[in-house]
């Protein structure tokens, strides 16, 4: 289904989405950036556990960002085209992607600091740090 925008509002929104896309390339980029440090932070760790499970599961999550980043890129550009046509058609199926591309983020952003908080509870207190009295 395509509907063609004459209404500044409707313009004005499309303009939203591509910034809200923008927004969310930029948060994803820190998610990437930030399961790498994880990633390297589980190999410096000496607490006995199975690395494996940890690094396998940075891997997955590693994987779910750069197919949402790529998804992210390709709805950016999608609506940046739209944005500037002198006629300007859309389909409903972008503003769903869009809905759905939102709904991954949020999940994947849940995983991630899941994983962040098993990571940071094996990774030893730095030597500066002390211990909470007992």
């Amino acid at each position: 289904m395509t509907t063609t925008i004459e209404d500044n509002e409707l313009d004005a929104e499309l303009q939203e989405l591509y910034l809200t896309g923008k927004q969310w390339s930029a948060e994803l980029e820190f998610l990437s950036t930030e399961l790498i440090f994880l990633g390297k932070l589980i190999q410096k760790t000496s607490a006995p556990l199975n690395k494996n499970i940890f690094v396998e599961k940075l891997l997955n999550l590693t994987r779910q960002c750069q197919e949402l980043k790529d998804n992210m890129q390709n709805l950016v550009h999608a609506i940046g085209v739209i944005t500037v046509a002198s006629e300007k058609k859309i389909e409903l199926t972008l503003l769903e992607n869009h809905i759905e591309l939102k709904s991954k983020i949020q999940a994947l952003t849940h995983s991630i600091q899941i994983e962040k908080k098993a990571v940071f509870a094996l990774v030893p207190r730095s030597a500066g740090e002390s211990k909470p009295d007992s």
